[in-house]
This record gives structure tokens, C-alpha cells and sequence, in this order.
């Protein structure tokens, strides 16, 4: 038992291990200070222990998923981009909270999950909208269950609302060839063009164009090397989406030959910045080198567009836009996968399958141009 005397204060205290924080993994304590006499430290020390052993303060069993979700969220802001880890936040605190947030961990069931499901469906919310929320519940639940906080995922096995495939909308050979032949023609056009061809002609994302480096590319063999991003919070960032969009690939000539033509205007922004250059070795930085705002970079090309008088599609399309040339031009569908990043080939496959019927009637053109029977 450890009740002592605090010198300082003529008052007596008492101190005493009360486990291991589940969530944590550190060693709680249980302290109380300022009793008159020993023996009041001493009742109120064997009252303490009793609670503990009623399980009256913090254990498993008591747990509620609100507390729990404190202490998740600040693992998940060490792991996430700050933009998604913000989504993710917004999600719990709008419509995860008021639901579980003061249940007991060991309560939450499946059928009141299945329940917030079809409420959220009810609700108005559209099935991307409700698939990411239970993403955010079924994460949770999934660490507690490592955790071994809950024996079970009340998420396992609940049915969601078939998510709709968002509208892909691409621009034609022509278009494209368009827009390639009279954007550069426009007074006073963007500086952001050269990341708009990079879209359209080498198929990288947002990031990844925001994120390139002139030491990223190797001009000699006209290749690019993807290996830092910009988030959309307008930070660098090691790495890429994930481990298959780090990666290389080739450009054509003339893309390449547009990158030396941009060089030039950043060494010449470079050299007449007066307010002191951030030399991030940024293909497209603002003027003073900083990293790009992607939500600047976005509204540049819309308004490009508008001007062109050419279809509006989302920037990200440019990028659906070029694998579709692709495979259009018979392309190996492999090859395009690992152009784009994607993990796999299956998902190249499901993102293009528009352009797949067209495919497999070339495939059986050129059958009946080789056979003769």
C-alpha cells in the first residue's frame, strides 16, 4: 500500500497501479492527495481499490465507443494525409458520433449497424457518400478488434447500397488535338499548361504533376519518374497513391520538347523572383517556387476550356482521357495499367470497360480478315 506524507504540503496521499490502459498500452494510476489524517488516506484508498475491482472506472468493459474513437483518431492523424484524415473527422463527428458515440464498445451490434446503414440511405445521402462513412466505422471497429476490444467487427457482413460509377467523361482524338494545337496560341495562356499536356499525354494524376521534379525527369531517354506528390492541402509528399504509382514511364517527343520550353520560363522566374525563391525543383511551382494550390491549378484548366469552347470534364479526366487514346491505338492493357499506377490490371479493366466493346469487335474484324475457310 503506498500512502505517504507530502512533506511540502503537511497533507496526506496515496498512489496505486490500476492496470494497463487498453488503448494506450501505458500503465494507469490511480492518485489522491490532500487528507488530513493517515487514516482517511487509508479508507480512501481501500475504496478506490473496490471500485476497481467493481470495474467502476475505465476498463474494456466499459468502454464507450466515443472515448475509444479519441484516442483512434490520433493514431489515424500520424498515418492519413491531413486532407482525408480531416474527411474522415467530419464523418465521425457529423454522423458516426450521434449514433455510437455513448454506447459501450461490447453493445454495438450489427443490426444497429445495418440500421445506421439504411438511415443513412433514407437519409438522402448518396452511396459513395454512405460507403465512405461505414469505411471510417468499419476501420474503427476493425482496430478494436485487434485490439481486442470487441471479439467481433459489428461491421462484418452488413449490406451497403450498390455505389454508382461516377460519369467519365473524355474528350475525343480530335479534341484533344484541338486542344494541344490552339491553347498554347492563347493570349497570355496559363503557366499551368504544361501540366494540362502532362494529363493528356502521359496520364498522371494531379499530384503527381504538381509533385514533379526536374531531376525527376531524364530527358535522354524522355522518361518520368513519379515518386513525389502534392496533396490537396498544397503539401509535398514522399511517394505517390500507393506503392504501384511509384513509377516510371515514357513520353513522347514532343511533350518532352514542352517540358524544355517550361524549364526555361522557370529559371528565368527564378532568377527574377525578388522575394527569395523556394527551390522545391517544382516542373510547375508558383512564381516564388512553392508548391502549387491543387484547387488553383484545377480552375486554370476549366477556364482554358470554357475559352476553347470544348466540353467541360473534370481535370482527372484528362487522365481518363489518355488511357482511353491507349487502348483506343490497341495498346496492351497491361501496359497501360502499369502506366497509370493501378494496382492491378482488373482495375484498368473495370475503369475502361466503356471502351472494351469497341475493342472486341476489332478483335473479331481482324479474325475474319486472317482466316479463309
Amino acid at each position: 500500500m503506498s500512502v505517504k506524507l507530502n512533506k511540502k504540503t503537511g497533507k496526506w496521499e496515496f498512489c496505486f497501479n490500476a492496470g494497463v490502459n487498453p488503448l494506450t498500452g501505458k500503465r494507469k494510476q490511480i492518485r489522491r492527495r490532500g487528507f488530513d489524517t493517515k487514516g482517511e488516506a487509508i479508507d480512501a484508498y481501500a475504496i478506490a481499490k473496490s471500485e476497481i475491482l467493481e470495474d467502476n472506472f475505465l476498463d474494456v468493459s466499459n468502454m464507450t465507443y466515443g472515448i475509444f474513437m479519441e484516442n483512434y483518431f490520433k493514431e489515424r492523424q500520424v498515418v492519413l494525409q491531413r486532407s482525408t484524415f480531416e474527411t474522415h473527422l467530419l464523418f465521425y463527428k457529423n454522423n458516426i458520433k450521434p449514433s455510437f458515440g455513448k454506447m459501450k464498445m461490447q453493445e454495438v451490434s450489427y443490426l444497429q449497424v445495418q440500421t445506421f446503414i439504411n438511415e443513412l440511405v433514407a437519409g438522402g445521402y448518396s452511396s459513395n457518400t454512405v460507403h465512405s462513412i461505414f469505411r471510417v466505422l468499419y476501420g474503427s471497429f476493425k482496430k478494436a478488434q485487434l485490439m481486442k476490444i470487441v471479439r467481433e467487427n459489428p461491421c462484418q457482413g452488413a449490406s451497403l447500397p450498390k455505389r454508382g460509377r461516377r460519369e467519365m467523361n473524355i474528350w475525343s482524338l480530335e479534341q484533344v488535338n484541338y486542344f494541344l494545337q490552339e491553347a498554347p496560341h492563347v493570349m497570355r495562356v496559363t503557366r499551368c499548361l504544361i501540366g494540362f499536356e502532362l494529363g493528356l499525354l502521359a496520364g498522371l494524376r494531379q499530384g503527381e504533376i504538381l509533385g514533379l521534379r526536374w531531376k525527376d525527369i531524364d530527358f535522354a531517354n524522355r522518361t518520368i519518374y513519379v515518386r513525389q506528390t502534392v496533396t490537396q492541402a498544397g503539401e509535398i509528399k514522399d511517394g505517390a497513391k500507393n506503392d504501384s504509382s511509384v513509377r516510371s514511364l515514357t513520353i513522347p517527343e514532343r511533350l518532352a520538347e514542352e517540358l524544355q520550353k517550361h524549364r526555361r520560363l522557370i529559371e528565368l522566374e527564378k532568377s527574377r523572383c525578388r522575394t527569395g525563391y523556394h527551390d522545391n525543383d517544382l516542373v510547375l511551382p508558383t512564381r516564388d517556387g512553392s508548391p502549387m494550390n491543387p484547387r488553383n491549378f484545377r480552375k486554370e484548366f476549366y477556364n482554358l476550356t470554357e475559352y476553347l469552347d470544348l466540353p467541360k470534364i473534370r481535370f482527372h479526366d484528362t487522365r481518363h482521357t489518355h488511357a482511353t487514346l491507349l487502348i483506343e491505338q490497341n495498346v496492351n492493357v497491361k501496359l497501360i495499367a502499369e502506366r497509370l499506377g493501378h494496382t492491378d490490371i482488373q482495375t484498368t479493366l473495370n475503369t475502361y470497360s466503356h471502351v472494351l466493346p469497341n475493342m472486341q469487335k476489332v478483335v473479331s474484324d481482324k479474325l475474319d480478315a486472317i482466316l479463309d475457310f
